[in-house]
This record gives C-alpha cells, structure tokens and sequence, in this order.
C-alpha cells in the first residue's frame, strides 16, 4: 500500500481509505494503481471477510482530479491508460476474476467478498460509481452525491448507467444522471441509494461494525453466493433465477458450513465457518 491509500485489517474487517484529504481524495494518476492495490490487497486475505471503503477527511472522494482531467482532454483521451472491460489490467491478473468486473471502479462487483461504502461527504462523478458498485451504502449527515458526467461533456461511467436504475429505479437514474444535480443524504436514503444515515464520527465505526457483523456471523461462502445472485439476477428470467436457487440449496444443504450453521444456532455460539475456497 502507500500513504494515499490506507489498507487496515481488525476482526476480519479489511478497512480501505483514499488519502488525499487535501484534495478531497480526488482520484490522480498515482490513486489509481494505489487503489487497485488496496483492493488486491483485500480480495486476497485469507483473514479479510467483509471490506469497508472509505474517504480520509471530509470527503469520501471527488471524482477524478483536475489534473488527471486537463490531461485528458489535452490529449483528446491519447492518455487514457484504463483497459476497455473484458481486457484484465495486469493489476487484476491470476485473481480469476470476471474480466468485464476486475477493474478499478468496479472492483466492488468483483470481488465476493460484501463491501460497504461509508461514504463520509461528497461523492461525486466516478466515486458515484465506485460507489454505486458496493454491496451496501452508509452515509454521513454530510455525504452529498452527484454524477457531473453531463456537466463535463460525459455519458454515465464505469456501468454507472446499468446499475443506478437497478438501485434507486430508471426514473430517478434518469434525474440524477442528466441533470447531474446533487443530493444529500436525507434525499439518498429517501429514494434508497444507501441503507443508513450516520452523524460524521459515527459513520466509520458503524460501518465497520456492521461488517463485522457480516464477517462473523455469516459464511463467507453463501455470501460470495449471494452476491452473484444479485449480480446474474438481472439477466434471468425468474423461472431461471428459481432453478439456480433449488440447484445451489442441494449443493449446500450437503456441506459443512450448513451443519456449522445449524450446530452453532443451537448452541447459541458464534459459528466457525469456512473462508472462501
């Protein structure tokens, strides 16, 4: 890792954190592989079952920098270095992970592991994103979204246009994502871009406390199941989503984290269940 992001381990709770307080965590040409490390970092750990994402500062993350953008548009994108889905970045390579998915600003998606935003202030352009891709949204009194794209010359980035709908509906997608307006977080939560609302030096613990909750109480395995669920579900027709869901109960129904799971109901204990493969 590097200073600017911060990757931390507690009670199986990996804890990841942009650094650049003084630019309101705005993501640079060196954030960028940092960050890619930080979530490698975190897929990888065999004592990491539950990631928190997060903003140093009052910020969970501008979007990208103004440095990173004037370059950008100077060149007429010559510059833009991030590989097209489907092409792994050599950030992402020998994970095994869904090509389109193994990349910065959807990582979240790929990994199996849940991963909860505590979005702690503005969260803006690609952290809309970013942050559109975590399994789970926590925000702080202070946390304000927006998706700008329209307002810079830009369509919705990093699938921002697939997923929004399928969180808060196509209408409210379609407000947010041409007008690129702001919203606060009574408003978030009102329509239902995140699950909860913390005061600012809430928001952090209660995030990772819910994690740990995760971390500890459910198996990594049927989560890592879950997800995919979500994910796949958009695609299929719920005949095919019904025949998945009977084809997996089988296959769990016979394995030890379903015994573990019924063993420590019963003797009222925290369970010991199995990492991911």
């Amino acid at each position: 890792m590097t200073d600017i992001v911060r990757f931390e381990i507690a009670d199986g709770v990996g804890v990841i954190t942009l650094n650049r307080p003084e630019r309101l965590n705005a993501l640079d040409d060196a954030m960028h592989p940092a960050l890619d490390a930080a979530f490698v970092a975190a897929h990888q750990a065999s004592d990491v079952r539950a990631i928190v994402l997060t903003g140093a500062g009052r910020a969970f993350c501008a979007g990208a920098d103004l440095t990173r953008l004037d370059r950008l548009e100077a060149s007429g994108g010559a510059g833009y270095e991030l590989p097209r889905p489907g092409v792994v970045s050599p950030a992402y390579q020998g994970l095994g992970l869904d090509p389109d998915l193994a990349a910065t600003y959807t990582f979240p998606l790929a990994t199996p592991k849940p991963v909860i935003a505590a979005i702690n202030g503005p969260c803006v352009g690609v952290a809309f994103a970013i942050a559109a891709t975590c399994d789970i949204r926590f925000a702080s009194t202070t946390a304000k979204f927006g998706a700008a794209f329209p307002q810079r010359g830009l369509h919705a980035e990093a699938g921002l246009g697939w997923l929004l709908p399928r969180i808060i509906g196509t209408g409210l997608a379609a407000d947010l994502l041409m007008s690129g307006r702001m919203l606060g977080a009574g408003e978030a939560l009102r329509i239902g871009l995140v699950s909860r609302i913390e005061e600012p030096e809430a928001l952090l613990p209660a995030a990772i406390a819910y994690a740990r909750e995760i971390a500890v109480h459910s198996t990594p395995q049927a989560v890592a199941l879950i997800k995919r669920q979500l994910l796949d579900g958009a695609h299929q027709s719920l005949g095919e989503a019904l025949r998945i869901a009977h084809d997996l109960l089988i296959e769990r129904l016979d394995c030890d984290d379903f015994a573990e799971g019924i063993a420590s109901f019963r003797e009222k204990r925290a369970p010991r269940f199995a990492d991911l493969p």
